[in-house]
């Protein structure tokens, strides 16, 4: 007897008190009648009957909710309060904080000390009669398997573009922009064999929704004249900024983009011009764990435009101007070695589909890969070694150059907050 009242007490020693915070929380499962399973329970202090506050670093008081069910490792708590539906998402991390049970609303006391159903049971025949524990307040229907949910009651329904587009999740998310500086003290290129030296920035925000990518690059190359044999001095452009909506679906974000590209070999542009927007397109995301940060397949159409300058026969100057579809495919990876060190790889294929003959040209691909191998000096400041490889069909057709490059480079770079 006294043995098992002495569990009984060491189990509502467990319980939160008022103001106690559990932090680190993380939805599991989402199920019917606004009930979280959630990676926290007993060993963490959260009992049976316990009065909760949910809250994030993202959107900061998220809902308040009554612990139905708890074990060990997990507990189930019930929703009666959500002031913003959208604060309730699967990607977040929550901090549990204990409420004094006086601050429960009446209607909603009637929860505790009774048994209710999670939804995980097994399927029971249905009892006839309106559901007792049923809260309709301020609460949605149902919860989803993401953080779009429908809200009801006196609150207008929101349009799905309006739930996509949050301008007061924008503002935030765009806050926090990283910005990062790089020098290749070296860099070797397989066409002409050029040296060069290679600069820029790259920038990037810590999200939890929307995305902004931003890069930069010049590069100033030394090369031999494919004509003259004479030593040159070359530069090429490159540009990139792209905007991601992450996770509309567990599985899937959106992708637009805008590259800009200009390269002269020689006294030839080859591109003098070179433009792809991507207006909207898709990643699927195939793999993630604490060691792979992401593993991405994406598809987005792009409208290309590229203006080469060319040479005729007589000697005589002129420009090219192409323009057409290219179907964009990308598949991503990065993984953490350890600690210090990372590999990313970066692949583009994007074959050429003629406007006016709607003809795809398989073997103008325009393809790029960017494997880079990642160690972390100290702090903020990173060594990065860079091997790129490119084929473009063009760079024969139009320059009279190989079809492929190489690029070898090392980067010296440094991160730091706007």
């Amino acid at each position: 007897m006294w043995i098992i009242l002495g569990v009984l007490l060491s189990f509502s020693a467990l319980a939160l008190e008022p103001s106690e915070k559990v932090k680190g929380a993380k939805i599991l499962k989402v199920l019917p009648n606004n009930i979280l399973l959630i990676d926290r329970g007993l060993e963490d202090g959260v009992a049976r009957n316990d009065h909760i506050m949910l809250t994030n670093e993202v959107v900061g008081y998220a809902s308040r909710a009554i612990c139905i069910r708890s074990s060990f490792t997990t507990s189930y708590l019930k929703l009666y309060r959500i002031p913003d539906v959208e604060a309730i998402s699967l990607d977040y991390q929550y901090t549990l904080v204990g409420i004094d049970d006086r601050e429960i609303p009446n209607p909603v006391a009637q929860l505790r000390d009774r048994m209710q159903s999670t939804g995980d049971e097994k399927k029971v025949e249905k009892k006839v009669g309106a559901d007792p524990f049923l809260v309709k307040r301020d609460l949605p229907e149902r919860l989803t398997e993401r953080d779009l949910l429908k809200a009801t009651g006196p609150e207008k329904r929101k349009l799905f573009v309006e739930r996509v587009l949050n301008e007061n999740q924008l503002k935030r998310d765009l806050d926090n922009y990283q910005l990062s500086l790089f020098a290749s003290p070296f860099t070797r290129q397989s066409i002409n064999e050029g040296e060069s030296l290679r600069y820029g920035f790259r920038g990037g925000n810590v999200a939890s929704k929307y995305r902004l990518l931003t890069g930069f690059e010049q590069q100033q190359t030394k090369l031999k004249d494919p004509v003259t044999e004479e030593s040159v001095s070359t530069r090429s452009t490159k540009g990139h900024a792209q905007f991601i909506i992450d996770h509309l679906k567990p599985s899937l974000s959106t992708l637009s983009l805008i590259n800009y590209n200009s390269m002269r070999f020689s006294s030839l542009a080859t591109p003098k011009h070179h433009w792809q927007v991507g207006p909207i397109g898709f990643t699927w995301h195939l793999y993630e764990s604490k060691s792979w940060e992401y593993l991405d397949l994406s598809y987005v159409p792009l409208y290309d435009i590229r203006v080469t300058d060319t040479i005729t026969e007589n000697g005589d100057r002129g420009s090219d101007r192409t323009t057409g579809i290219r179907h964009g495919l990308r598949l991503a990876f990065k993984n953490q070695i350890n600690e210090r060190v990372a590999l990313e790889n970066i692949l583009w294929v994007r074959p050429f589909q003629d406007m006016a003959t709607w003809k795809v040209e398989r073997d103008n691909l325009n393809l790029e890969n960017d494997l880079k191998l990642i160690f972390n000096i100290s702090g903020n400041l990173y060594f990065d070694y860079n091997f790129i490889y490119q084929k473009d069909k063009l760079w024969e057709t139009l320059s009279g150059l190989p079809q492929s490059n190489t690029i070898n480079s090392l980067n010296v770079r440094y991160d730091f907050n706007l």
